[in-house]
């Protein structure tokens, strides 16, 4: 009994998953694949935001790269 914890966490509800094919499959993966989206930042405002600013960063390099191969050579 040393190594029993008196202050364990209770476990999460365990839900079986729906049968492939069906709709609520089809629902289930849907739902889990668009929050994995969000999870992974790749919605809302701010991450646009940061696309934006990536982008436009990559295109004033390749501009000054295409300049710079222009100009020495």
């Amino acid at each position: 009994m040393a190594n029993h914890k008196k202050t364990k966490k209770p476990r999460k509800d365990r839900h079986p998953l729906p049968k492939v094919g069906t709709p609520a499959d089809d629902a289930y993966r849907l739902e889990h694949s668009r929050r994995d989206l969000v999870d992974f930042g790749l919605a809302g405002p701010r991450s646009r935001a940061v696309g934006l600013i990536v982008a436009v960063i990559v295109a004033v390099l390749l501009a000054l790269g295409v300049l710079g191969l222009i100009l020495f050579t």
